[in-house]
């Protein structure tokens, strides 16, 4: 077997001295197979990417860096277009040696001969982690919020457009919105640190109510929203609200302190061509007449736009068995 400046190849591969020295110098990877998809050589950047060496992958399939998160026909499509079109590229998740998966965005060109025949592939791809960090860095900047790891506003508008566009389909979402009763007064007594402790943990006691298919976010300060989606109507949402109160009312380990709290809670469900701020607006409304008339309760918007007392969940309903 001959070999060339570290990159072995089978029997003298058909490459000028040129060629050998651009694969040297190039900081892309780069790997060759024949025409049926046998490696017949890498340059030192795939090496550094995949830990592997080159003896340990020529004559093998680039399938074995294959990381397992793509399925059959994502290859049979991309093959369908290499094969049509001689060309492919994209987005795909690779594994190292070390049995680590990462991102490249990989280009697959076929090398023909004059009369047309495919002698060669020749596969370029770029390690992409430290830019797909830095791209899920930014989206969890842009739709979460930084102390509690909730969505934010954005997020919850988004999610809550789609729930009302599905609809027709069946099932239809509640808003709800909570504010922290009094958190001014412990926020004043312990500290801005005890203050946002117990947000935190507020935040995952309010996971712990709902479902994977709801949503809660922190709207800003102490007050947050809660999408439920789907539901089969108005007391499907009043339980779930009876079971925050009750959740939230049990008293808060914050910083080695003992803090007891309750939640004042408004709700709205969609009544016909309903908006996202229609059903933001009601529930916000619901919400600050509870704690007008003495918070620690639930209210719901009614289709004629007032309040019914009656919504406002007495404790001894608090037997939800949600």
């Amino acid at each position: 077997m001959k070999r060339w400046n570290g990159m072995p190849g089978k029997d003298a591969p058909p490459f000028s001295p040129t060629v050998r020295q651009l694969m040297r110098a190039m900081h892309d990877s780069v790997v060759i197979t024949d025409s049926n998809g046998s490696i017949m050589t890498v340059n030192p950047a795939f090496c550094a990417v995949t830990g592997y060496s080159p003896r340990a992958v020529i004559g093998k399939n680039p399938r074995m860096l294959h990381s397992g998160k793509h399925d059959r026909p994502f290859y049979a499509k991309m093959w369908d277009r290499i094969l049509r079109t001689g060309f492919w590229q994209g987005e795909i998740w690779n594994r190292r040696k070390g049995g680590e998966i990462y991102p490249e965005w990989l280009t697959i060109s076929a090398v023909k001969d004059a009369a047309g025949r495919t002698r060669c592939y020749l596969g370029v791809f770029r390690d992409i982690t430290t830019p797909k960090i830095d791209e899920e860095r930014l989206i969890q900047l842009a739709q979460y919020d930084p102390l509690t790891g909730l969505p934010n506003r954005r997020l919850f508008h988004e999610r809550l457009q789609r729930a009302l566009a599905r609809r027709p389909s069946g099932g239809r979402p509640a808003v709800l919105f909570l504010d922290v009763d009094h958190f001014k007064d412990i926020n004043d007594r312990w500290g801005h640190a005890a203050g946002d402790a117990l947000l935190r943990a507020v935040a995952a006691r309010l996971r712990g109510c709902v479902r994977s298919t709801d949503t809660v976010t922190r709207w800003g300060g102490d007050e947050f929203a809660v999408i439920l989606d789907p539901l089969d109507g108005q007391r499907d949402a009043e339980a779930i609200a009876r079971k925050i109160l009750r959740v939230l009312r049990r008293p808060f380990n914050v910083n080695g302190r003992r803090i007891s709290t309750t939640a004042s809670i408004g709700g709205c469900l969609p009544q016909g061509k309903a908006t996202t701020n229609h059903l933001i607006q009601k529930a916000d409304a619901a919400m600050y007449a509870v704690k007008r008339c003495g918070r620690n309760a639930v209210r719901f918007w009614t289709r004629t736009v007032s309040l019914r007392r009656s919504s406002a969940i007495p404790r001894n309903r608090d037997r939800s068995p949600i």
